[in-house]
């Protein structure tokens, strides 16, 4: 696969590699950064293979989850993409690559999620021309809703997801339009 990066005022997205995982880690290793029911932080082995899942999807489809990086001083501030998740979840919702983002805790509340996101999306959009995405968000994270609305998402049904009450949204894409980005 070719390396390549995605650049924001902000920010730089790249793919994900093994090598992130150091740094990757301890945000999912926190139990506070999942806003499902009863949802530990990772351990080490669950958190290998998610990253490994993660690394996967770019071999497998051509895209996946991005590792966000500071621009200004490189530290690692999450990850934001879109990915094939398999959540069994309908079919209106199961064969159309689905959004993510996770912003460390230090890095959230200041429009990080969202540039990611739209950096993210406009690179998808642009390389796939796809007519439809989703988005899984736990009823009780308003800010990811908030992320989700501002890339063009809306709720369209709400569902049980490993005991959580969550929101399905989707983002049409039949003319794509670049989002804009508000401070």
């Amino acid at each position: 696969m070719k390396t390549f990066s995605i650049t924001t005022d902000r920010l730089i997205l790249r793919p994900q590699t093994i090598n992130d995982f150091d740094v990757w880690y301890p945000l999912y290793a926190d139990p506070n950064i999942f806003h499902l029911a009863n949802a530990p932080g990772f351990t080490p082995e669950e958190g290998w293979n998610r990253l490994l899942r993660n690394i996967g999807h770019w071999a497998t489809f051509g895209y996946g989850i991005f590792s966000v990086f500071q621009k200004y001083d490189g530290r690692f501030l999450g990850e934001t993409g879109l990915a094939h998740f398999h959540r069994s979840r309908g079919p209106d919702f199961d064969p159309f690559a689905e959004a993510s983002w996770v912003i460390s805790p230090s890095a959230q509340g200041r429009g990080i999620a969202q540039e990611a996101a739209i950096a993210a999306h406009q690179w998808f959009v642009d390389a796939f021309s796809p007519a439809r995405t989703v988005c899984l968000i736990a009823k009780n994270n308003p800010a990811s809703v908030r992320v989700a609305e501002v890339v063009g998402y809306r709720i369209y049904e709400e569902c049980i997801y490993k005991g959580a009450d969550c929101l399905k949204l989707v983002c049409q894409w039949e003319n794509p339009q670049p989002a804009i980005l508000s401070e």
